[in-house]
């Protein structure tokens, strides 16, 4: 637990919520060589490398060397450093080359009719002080009534598009991969799904003028439907296959920068009738209690009893589905071993019967219920 406590400063001072003047650096003098290693392991693994270097940048430059890590070879130090320092390079890097490919495909879209809307990722970006920092994925947007003009207009450019899965298309254009989505949230999944995907759909055109640019090209969503979005991304992630850090940041990003450009009464409304609130509150609990974000608006809600357990799962559950490199067939049986395993997850945080979510797995792959 030692390293956990360090960690966690490291990435609080990455995201700035903390100040190294004020930083409670005990845990982190401490450290041996192999609880460094640790850091730096949890750190990819939870999609944070650039971000907990930046909390050390930090450090280093206020304290030195000594005032971190009195205990630690210096070379051996050194070494750790620039090693880091190497996979910050890449992630701006990887960050440069995704943007300028984005806005690339996202103009021929444009310059044949269709609006570009960027979501998760690279929308996210911008609520962090170093947007570059943020570990880039693929590409979410949404081309509104334009998904399948979308996707042709893809091939036309050299792109390759696999339109398999009925959720979204994927393109693989100029060495990036895009998810140009249909629907926003797996419909499949009984009356439920259908109601948030519509809630959903409903709240990008209740204040249009609300989406704000990203490139020459595209635009992000409204902060509104941003935190609806984050809320059901972040949750179907953990009940399904687990969270990585990375996307509760996204979350404590949103409350640190735009707590007050959300109606709250209005997002808790959503939540409770999607079986969002407990996750909601806990996401928000782990920013406030363990990431350093500051809540000064009175409508949100701070408290959760399932926080600690929920950032527990996140750190140290490791059973990802999608990304493994295995088949179709794979993943689906994971799916449905990580149900029965982790099913607290959906009884008491997504309040919902594994068996109820199981026969919306089968009933949905069998019947194509989108």
């Amino acid at each position: 637990m030692l390293a956990k406590d360090a960690f966690l400063t490291l990435v609080r001072l990455g995201i700035e919520t903390e100040d190294a003047s004020t930083a409670n650096t005990q845990s982190l003098r401490g450290l041996s060589q192999k609880d460094w290693v640790c850091i730096r392991d949890m750190s990819e693994k939870q999609g944070v490398s650039a971000i907990v270097m930046d909390g050390l940048s930090r450090l280093v430059e206020k304290y030195g060397k000594d005032g971190i890590a009195p205990n630690i070879d210096s070379g051996w130090w050194q070494m750790y450093v620039l090693e880091g320092t190497g996979s910050l390079l890449q992630t701006e890097q990887s960050n440069d080359q995704q943007l300028q490919v984005m806005d690339s495909l996202a103009s021929k879209w444009a310059g044949k009719g269709c609006k570009v809307m960027v979501f998760k990722g690279q929308a996210s970006a911008t609520m962090y002080p170093k947007p570059e920092h943020r570990s880039p994925g693929d590409i979410d947007c949404y081309l509104f009534e334009n998904y399948a003009k979308g996707n042709e207009i893809a091939r036309e450019v050299g792109a390759e598009v696999d339109e398999e899965w009925y959720k979204h298309s994927q393109i693989f254009y100029q060495g990036e991969t895009f998810e140009n989505h249909q629907y926003f949230v797996h419909t499949r999944d009984g009356k439920r799904g259908k109601r948030l995907q519509k809630a959903l759909v409903d709240e990008l055109t209740r204040e249009p003028q609300k989406f704000q640019p990203l490139t020459k090209s595209s635009v992000i969503p409204p902060m509104q439907w941003t935190a609806m979005f984050l809320t059901y991304h972040a949750c179907a992630h953990f009940v399904s296959e687990g969270l990585r850090l990375k996307q509760i940041l996204d979350w404590a990003m949103l409350l640190e920068k735009h707590q007050n450009d959300v109606d709250w009464k209005q997002f808790y409304v959503f939540c409770e009738r999607c079986h969002l609130k407990r996750f909601a509150d806990a996401a928000t609990a782990i920013c406030v209690n363990y990431l350093g974000v500051k809540v000064s608006n009175p409508d949100i809600t701070t408290d959760s009893s399932f926080a600690e357990k929920i950032l527990d799962s996140a750190l140290y559950d490791d059973d990802y589905v999608f990304g493994s490199g295995e088949g179709s067939w794979h993943n689906r049986w994971h799916l449905v071993k990580n149900l029965f395993r982790y099913r607290w997850k959906y009884e008491d945080i997504y309040e919902e019967s594994v068996w109820r979510q199981l026969w919306f797995y089968a009933s949905g792959y069998l019947f194509h219920t989108e």
